[in-house]
Parts: structure tokens; sequence; C-alpha cells
């Protein structure tokens, strides 16, 4: 046998060894029974299709008219429309398109320079006439602005010129093609649609109830007839878990769900009013229960403040929206109390369904489980308190998609970017240290604003298209920049912020906090090697003019006044860290999980097909019946956009685009390097990698320390969190 030439020489590491081809393996066929069992199904109608090809699916395109005009200067939208479908092709060209819409403003910011395939080196006054803000807080003709200020997609002085138009001719595609794909609810066609009625039938015309749509029927679906994903869950969803409905799992997901970020400690105000609700409502064991408990275990998700942020001033009017083609859509504002125990079990006491300025005018129901170790016998019967913790569901399902999610992440990284690129050079150490977090952040959020949010959201959420964009821009105008530090934020969410404070058993269920603290601390220790190059002192800092205007263009043209004004090296580190931190570990926290927790969409659906009980008495009558009727099971062209965004959006970040193949990538690139700057690099980018291998072992001790049965907690795993916001 030949030996390694030299041990000197590079290896294959161990555990690529072991699969390494020779000989052997090169002129081996694959066993018989092993090939038959992976090729094709006999019968086309058996064949998966993860996707159209190409060229089929763009000669339909064309065919349905689905394509844009121009007449006389003129860019008319497509005229064709699909009226027909069935679920699967539906989602399947949804997927498609959307894809399509992505690659068309990558195209375009890579023609512009604004994302160029290949790198291009601008002056700081190109950079300018580059990157310009949009109109904000209205637009030029004094209308309310949709979206926080972001980039002009297309720069001023390209709107009239052919290119200008070419691209319009692209942007008005995006603009409607997934509305034009998705089918109105009457157009659905296939075997689903046909189980759906036949159910209905029984119900309306049969005389049979009992054969009517039951939350068991769609379980045994979700389990037995539902395609599977290529997200971080390898295509599972919470759905699948027998318990799913229950208190645990509901409580599970304020600390490890899509949304772990808002959960915040009752203020006395908070729990004198839910006590009162207790009153009134007649619960006299959660008035005795809640004056023995002590405050600090009482903890909080509100959504009072719904109606304010959307800009509807009657604190009693419904939040109420139909879309051409769709259902009737409800949002509510709930308010639901938890209890955090002492052994890290976190119980839900009551919900306030909707808050309507006070609890008094509002419905309030309490759980009949008054602490985790009651029996769950009656869980699954409990229908008044499963739909009560559907309305706190819809709540979420609109705090996190379109505040946590979109704004915090999306939209204020973006502000962000365009800021920099407005007023520092491309080869300062600022930009350099946040440009490969940035990675197609602009031509997604782009993508984002044109047809996501315009073609699906506002099809699926309870508020209007101008009350969705006012609820954005209230969910930016009043992000605290500095407050939403990891360390900051934890303290004024009630939680300790210190890596000692979270290691007593009361937290041992919530790993998003734990994972978040060790992330920022790695973070910022790699952000304060690579800044203290440039910038050894304090003094540094504060004369560099680039840092100055950066802070002044963020506070003025990206209207955030949060932002810090920075003078000291300090203070440098921690913005430069939030920057790293918003696009990387907290957008995949916040991002990749989705699919998991929402596909199931009764789960967690965007919206009430049903106007809610106006009183407790109401409520309290509430059956099976009632919930099916509150959930868009019915509703086919509701469910499949419900569960298409969270099956967009959570496709497994790729191995090169990851937080751990940064810090190694750097690595090599300085490998060999010799001056003491580049030294400098490449012993923080060693550091970071060492980091944050360690941060994997960490976040998986994390996770196993939660109790038994609870799903596993890896999103924050250094090896899964993408780089930049890049889905």
């Amino acid at each position: 046998m030949h030996k390694a030439l030299d041990g000197d020489l590079p290896t294959i590491p161990s555990k690529e060894a072991i699969n390494r081809p020779d000989q052997a393996s090169i002129l081996k066929h694959t066993p018989e029974k092993e090939f038959l069992a992976q090729i094709a199904p006999k019968d086309v109608k058996n064949a998966p299709i993860p996707s159209y090809d190409p060229g089929v699916f763009d000669n339909e395109l064309l065919k349905l008219k689905l394509y844009a005009t121009v007449n006389d200067g003129v860019v008319k939208e497509p005229e064709g429309n699909i009226t027909k479908g069935t679920y699967l092709g539906t989602q399947v060209a949804l997927t498609q398109a959307y894809s399509k819409i992505e690659q068309t403003f990558a195209s375009l910011f890579d023609v512009l320079g604004i994302e160029p395939t290949l790198p291009r080196y601008l002056t700081l006054e190109e950079q300018k006439k580059l990157y310009n803000w949009t109109s904000y807080p209205k637009n030029e003709d004094g209308t309310p602005s949709d979206y926080p200020p972001h980039l002009l997609t297309i720069p001023p002085d390209q709107n009239y010129t052919p290119f200008g138009i070419f691209n319009a001719i692209g942007l008005i595609q995006t603009q409607v093609i997934l509305k034009k794909l998705t089918p109105d609810e009457d157009g659905f066609l296939g075997k689903t649609k046909k189980w759906l009625l036949e159910k209905e039938r029984a119900v309306a015309y049969g005389g049979e109830p009992e054969k009517g749509m039951k939350i068991q029927d769609v379980v045994d679906y979700n389990k037995f007839h539902r395609k599977w994903g290529t997200d971080i869950n390898e295509g599972g969803n919470i759905g699948l878990l027998d318990d799913w409905f229950s208190d645990r799992r509901f409580a599970d997901q304020q600390f490890t769900g899509t949304n772990p970020a808002t959960i915040t400690q009752a203020s006395a105000m908070w729990i004198d009013e839910f006590t009162k609700a207790a009153k009134n409502g007649g619960y006299d064991k959660w008035v005795t229960a809640l004056g023995k408990t002590a405050p600090a275990s009482l903890f909080v998700q509100d959504g009072s403040y719904f109606r304010k942020a959307c800009g509807v001033t009657d604190p009693e009017a419904a939040l109420f929206n139909q879309e051409e083609g769709s259902g009737e859509n409800w949002c509510v504002g709930a308010v639901t109390l938890f209890q955090l125990y002492d052994d890290g079990k976190l119980h839900p006491i009551a919900i306030c369904l909707d808050h309507k300025g006070s609890m008094e005018k509002s419905v309030t129901i309490f759980n009949k489980r008054m602490s985790p170790n009651d029996s769950t016998s009656g869980e699954k019967e409990d229908w008044p308190w499963r739909y009560a913790k559907t309305c706190a569901q819809v709540t979420d399902w609109m705090r996190h998609e379109l505040v946590v999610h979109l704004t915090l992440s999306h939209f204020v990284e973006e502000a962000v970017i365009v800021a920099t690129n407005r007023t520092i050079p491309i080869d300062h150490a600022v930009h350099r240290l946040l440009y490969p977090h940035w990675y197609k952040t602009l031509s997604l959020n782009a993508a984002a604003r044109s047809s996501l949010v315009p073609q699906v959201i506002r099809d699926i959420v309870g508020v209007s298209p101008a009350q969705a964009s006012s609820f954005i821009r209230d969910a930016y105008d009043n992000y605290d920049f500095v407050g939403s530090y990891v360390p900051n934020d934890l303290k004024q969410r009630g939680f300790p912020n210190t890596e000692d404070g979270l290691k007593t058993p009361r937290y041992k269920n919530y790993p998003y906090v734990k994972n978040m603290l060790s992330l920022w601390t790695v973070l910022r220790r790699y952000a304060k090697s690579m800044l203290e190059i440039s910038f050894p002192t304090d003094a540094s800092v504060l004369k560099d003019e680039y840092i100055q205007a950066w802070c002044k263009e963020v506070q003025s043209s990206g209207h955030m006044p949060s932002f810090p004004s920075i003078t000291t090296l300090d203070a440098l580190i921690d913005a430069v860290t939030m920057c790293i931190f918003i696009a990387s570990p907290f957008h995949s926290a916040v991002n990749y999980l989705q699919n998991f927790y929402q596909a199931f969409v009764v789960a967690k659906p965007p919206s009430l097909c049903k106007t809610p009980p106006a009183t407790l008495d109401a409520l309290r009558k509430f059956k099976e019946a009632d919930l099916v009727a509150a959930l868009p099971i019915n509703r086919q062209r509701e469910w499949l956009l419900a569960a298409q965004i969270p099956w967009l959006l959570s496709f497994k970040v790729e191995d090169d685009r990851s937080l751990l193949n940064y810090a190694a990538s750097q690595w090599y690139v300085y490998k060999y390097k010799t001056s003491p700057a580049e030294a400098k690099v490449r012993d923080a980018s060693q550091r970071l990698y060492s980091d944050l291998q360690e941060l994997q072992k960490a976040f998986y001790y994390n996770s196993t320390a939660q109790d038994k049965g609870a799903v596993p907690y890896m999103v924050c795993d250094p090896g899964l969190t993408a780089v930049s916001i890049l889905i």
C-alpha cells in the first residue's frame, strides 16, 4: 500500500477520508435493489415536481400572456390571469415565480452596480449617486410611504432612458405575477378541493354535521398528504406532534418559536388589569393565585397597541380586511399573561382576545389549568381556550412577520446599508467589516416590497394595505437601535443579561437568549479586534469624518434617531456589532423556523376567518365548529398563501453562506499575509472561527438542557446561521 508523500503536505480530514474514492469504489456498481429503489416512478402522475422546467414554465407564462408590454413608451401590466389550478401546481408555480422575481432584482442590481456579481471599486461620490433614499415618511405626492426609508430601486438619472423603461417592464411583472398566478378560491381544482367540498356538502345538504370538517382531519392531511421541505427541520412541522395544540407547545413557542424576542416581564399595570379581569369573569381561584404570585415571574406578549399602530383611532373598531378573490379576514391585538416557574416551565394564565382600549371592553379568558403540572386530559376538548390561543397566535403572526422579521431585521439593516454606502468609502475599515454581511439583502428586500408583501401578505392578514403599511412604519419609527443591543434588550424585557445570570434552571427552556448573548459576546470581540487595527483610540474614532457622517445619515435621512452618535471606540464597536448581529444571528433566529411553526396553518394562522366573540359568555359556549370556522381550513387559496410564505423563506442556508464559513474564508485569505495589520486580521478570524466552533457545542447543550420532549433548538448554530439576510 502506498503511503502519503510527506507528513507536512495537506491531508484530507478524517471525516472526509472515509468517503475518499479509490479504485474499488470507482469500478463498483450500485447494487440492483438499491438502484431500482431510487429511479423515477413508473407513472408520471407520481413524479415529484420540485419545480417546473424553466423552459416549460416560461412557455406557459407567454401562452397565458403573463408578461408586461410597452406601447408608445407606456408600460402595461400583463393582461393574462390564471383562473383555475390545483393546489400543488399553484404552489410550485408560486415558488418558481418568486425565485424569478428575486433573480430579476438581482440582475437589475448587478447591472446597476448596487450588488454586482464581480466587485467594482466606486468612489464615495459614485456611491452617493447610486445609493439614493426613497421619500419618507411621505411620498413626494404627500401620501404616506408604504415602507420605511430604503434604496430607490432605479436611480433618478435612469428613469426615462431605454434602460429605465427596460427595467420598468421587468418591475411591473414582479408587482403582479404572484397574484395573477394564484386562482381565486372558486378556481382551485384537484383531489384536495373535491375532499373539502364533500365535507361541506355533508353538512350543508346531507344533514350529517358529524361528517363536517374536524381539526383532526387537518392533522391527518398534514401527516399523510403534504409535501416535505428543504428547511432547517427538513420539512417537519409542529402539526406532526401529538400535542401541537397544548399549553406546553404554546408556551414553548414564546421562548423557541419564530418570535422569541418580544416576551416581556409584566408591568404592575398589566398584573392589575388581569387581576380585575379575573374578578369580573368569576375566576376566583385565579384572583387568589395572582395575589400570591411573585410579580417578577409574570410575563406578557402584548398586542394591545395594534390599533394605534395601524392608524385606527377608534379602540373598539374591528380590524378587518377582504381582498378581491379572498375571504373575510379579521386581525386581533391579543394580550397573553404567562407565569415563569423556577424550574423553567412557562405557563399561560390568561388571554385577552383583542384589546380594545381597556380590559373592561375586551374579552379575557383564563386557563382552566392552574399550573403546568395540572392534568392535560381536557386540553384537546377545551375549545374556548384553544380559540383564545389561536387569537394569540394570530397576533404573534402579525407582530413577528411584519415587525420583528420584516421591519426590525430586513428594513432596519437596509437603512444602515444605504447610509453606509452614502457616507463611508468602500476601502474604509467599517465598510470592509460590514460588507460581507449584506450579501443579497438589498435585492431581496426589493423583491419582498414588490411582490411578497403586496401580492401575498395583504391577501391573508386582517388589516387593510394602508393599515399594514402604518403598522410597519410604527415599528420602524419606534425602533430603539441602542436599546436593542442584546444586553440592553434582555434587561429591558426582564431577563438576566449575563451568562451567569442565565445559567439558573429558570431559563433552561429559553435557549434563544443564551445563544444570542453568547453570539453578541463573540461578535463584539471580533468587531473589537478588527476595528482596533484602524481605530486604536477614542480620539481616532471622533476625528474620523466618515464615521461622523455615517451617524448623521442614519439618524436623519434614515429616520432612525436612536442610532448612536459615535464618539468612542466602544460605541463604534457596539454599533458595528449590532449591524452584524441583525444581519446574521438575529435574522436567522426569526426567519428559519417559519416553515416548522407556520406551514401547519391552523397552529398559527395569519388572521381569523370569522369575527371574534363580543362577550366572555359567547366565548365560553364555543365548540369545535366555532374554531374550525375561524380557521382557513376551507379556503384553499388562503391556506396556500399562508403556507407558502414560510415555505419560501425557510430554505436551509448553503454551507458556503454560513457565519462559520465566513470566519474560515477570511482566515484562509489572510493565512500567508505578512504585514502587521494583515496578521491581526488573520488572528481575529482564527479566534472568531474558534469561538463559533465552541458555540456549536454550547448551543447543542443549551438545546438538550430543555425539558424532556422540547423541540430541539439549533437554529442559532453558527454552521446553520446565515452570514447575511439572504432569504
